[in-house]
């Protein structure tokens, strides 16, 4: 159903207010100006600076602006821009509420249109509330031909140039889809390669500004990974789930995973390598900016997951998901609407639609809330721990084929012994800090580079032994072990 349509049809039902959640103002102006028109009714725009155009220019206060409306000609629509701001005075409600049995009669419609939803209990009953959704793909195309129509003359793009110019603006609003379009249409007229990478642009641009997402660059899939075995093959069993045959075996999408372990040991190159594996774009959700938001934290969260599933399909990763959400269970004195946008977000795990597949990863277990630990938020819950000898050896190997090195050439059996307690991320400077050292000699790298680092850097699990140790001891009997099957249990009998 259309906007306008759904507008309608609301106020023909007698509602006298409709509450439209949207950054997009001249969107929903147009879509309520023709709910209008299907009425034959009036119509009039109000805002502080223009007052209400065009039956009251001066009616620029909020209580001369109700008496314009209450006297103006019936039936009528009236935008109201940024209301949200008055309706938190108190006297603006009360006065509005004792306007709606005479708007409801009268057939008056107000339509608020406000980025964020202001309404105290006693308006809300009498209000419709709609967040307006991203534009699907048909409107999407409907903007593309009215860019080509007013900067293009008319012209009228092959088949496959369309379908990409539409794919690369799926996730975006229609103002920022019409000027990306304008934007690729002045570099490629045709919208051939390069007007797709100015689209790909400024949809990462408009993403990343307006709704804390980034289009992340994914480099290959779990071949690019070193250890974590089970994870490697549960994720190939998940990969299937994608395939054409898997929704008529009676498969549903997979719905993602949570990682949860040791810092610096792959789970943002784990969720890199989900999208690359699923062969999917990988969105990455900055939650703290989002949550950032205050009093509009809910509407830019919800706008975010929309945008994700209009883009589907998609991986979403959530980097360090605690620290979006600590403190927003009940009894730790956190803000009530953390705990709102918390529950917002654990639903929205719950019952999304499209293929998303989210992958959250976490550092602290500890400020995890309970709501995210639910089983059916996730499809599976992985601990992720140092790497074992064998996962040791692995990765050495892949940080120095990627430096041009051949591992062959080097002993990494004993380096990766040398290692033990190492983090991915500390067995990586033990090849770059060797190819320095190597290179301050002027000569090649050798063995005895990598093993002179190796004594001499000292690793995280050195400081945090205790913590590392309570990680692992929570994550048994709670979380699948992403390495080798196994490896846990030769960790624990070597704690003891």
């Amino acid at each position: 159903m259309s906007l306008a349509r759904e507008i309608a049809e609301i106020w023909s039902a007698g509602t006298p207010i409709v509450y439209l959640v949207t950054a997009e103002e001249e969107r929903a102006v147009a879509a309520c100006r023709a709910a209008a028109r299907a009425f034959e009714a009036g119509f009039a725009v109000w805002s502080s600076a223009r007052g209400l155009d065009p039956l009251d220019p001066e009616a620029r206060d909020p209580a001369r602006l109700l008496e314009a409306v209450a006297r103006a000609p019936a039936p009528l629509v009236a935008v109201l821009l940024d209301f949200h701001e008055a309706l938190s005075d108190h006297l603006v409600s009360r006065r509005l509420r004792d306007l709606v049995p005479k708007l409801a009669a009268e057939g008056r419609c107000l339509a608020v249109v406000a980025p964020r939803l202001v309404l105290d209990e006693g308006l809300a009953q009498h209000a419709a509330v709609l967040r307006v959704p991203i534009p699907d793909e048909g409107e999407l195309a409907a903007v593309l031909d009215d860019v080509l129509a007013r900067h293009a003359g008319g012209r009228k793009l092959d088949e496959e140039p369309r379908h990409r110019a539409l794919t690369a603006a799926r996730g975006m609003f229609a103002t920022q889809a019409r000027r990306a379009f304008r934007r690729a249409l002045r570099a490629d007229p045709a919208l051939g390669d390069k007007g797709a990478e100015v689209l790909l642009a400024e949809k990462k641009r408009s993403l990343a500004r307006d709704l804390g997402l980034e289009l992340v660059d994914t480099a290959g899939g779990a071949e690019q990974i070193g250890g974590l075995d089970s994870f490697k093959a549960w994720l190939a069993e998940r990969t299937l789930a994608f395939s054409p045959g898997a929704a008529r075996f009676g498969l549903e999408a997979p719905r993602g995973v949570l990682l949860v372990g040791v810092q610096g040991c792959g789970k943002s190159l784990a969720a890199k390598s989900v999208a690359a594996q699923l062969r999917v774009p990988l969105l990455r959700l900055d939650l703290p900016r989002v949550l950032g938001a205050g009093a509009g934290a809910e509407e830019s969260l919800a706008r975010a997951l929309e945008a994700a599933e209009s883009i589907a399909p998609v991986a979403l990763w959530v980097d360090e998901i605690e620290k979006g959400f600590a403190g927003s269970a009940p009894g730790e004195g956190g803000d009530p609407r953390a705990a709102r946008v918390l529950g917002s977000f654990s639903t929205w795990l719950q019952e999304r639609r499209g293929s998303v597949f989210v992958v959250a990863t976490a550092n602290d277990v500890t400020r995890l809330p309970p709501e995210l630990l639910r089983r059916g938020r996730f499809d599976e819950l992985f601990f992720v721990d140092l790497p074992d000898l064998e996962a040791r050896r692995e990765i050495l190997s892949l940080h120095l084929a990627r430096r041009g090195r051949d591992p062959a050439a080097y002993e990494l059996p004993r380096i990766a012994e040398l290692c033990a307690d190492f983090s991915g991320a500390e067995l990586e400077q033990v090849v770059v800090g060797a190819l320095h050292r190597a290179f301050s000699f002027q000569r090649e790298l050798e063995t005895s580079d990598l093993r002179r680092l190796a004594q001499e850097l000292v690793p995280l699990f050195v400081t945090y032994e205790e913590q590392i140790k309570a990680l692992r001891e929570w994550a048994r009997g709670r979380a699948r072990t992403a390495g080798r099957e196994g490896a846990v249990v030769d960790l624990f009998r070597r704690a003891e």
